[in-house]
């Protein structure tokens, strides 16, 4: 089977480390895609999930995003301490 990935259809997702919030530490995550010549880009804080900035991505899509962060959200909170260890000893 030959799968084939268009460009428009790659989504990036980045993170930051652990972060002070109002409740307590939170991760922002980004997810970017780029359609033509649009950038589509939603931004949604961990643990919460709650959808802080986006453009282009319709519900659907965010409610999917938001789904993907559930089922992952253990593996992002691993990585965000790691670039927060990271960034102190690099200090």
């Amino acid at each position: 089977m030959d799968i084939r990935i268009n460009d428009s259809d790659k989504i990036t997702m980045t993170h930051t480390g652990l972060l002070p919030g109002k409740k307590g530490k939170v991760i922002h995550v980004c997810f970017e895609r780029k359609i033509n010549d649009r950038n589509d880009y939603a931004e949604i804080v961990l643990p919460s999930r709650t959808i802080v900035n986006s453009k282009g991505f319709d519900e659907g899509e965010l409610a999917q995003l938001q789904l993907y962060l559930k089922e992952q959200e253990k593996s992002i909170i691993k990585n965000a301490k790691q670039i927060n260890h990271d960034l102190i000893f690099k200090l």
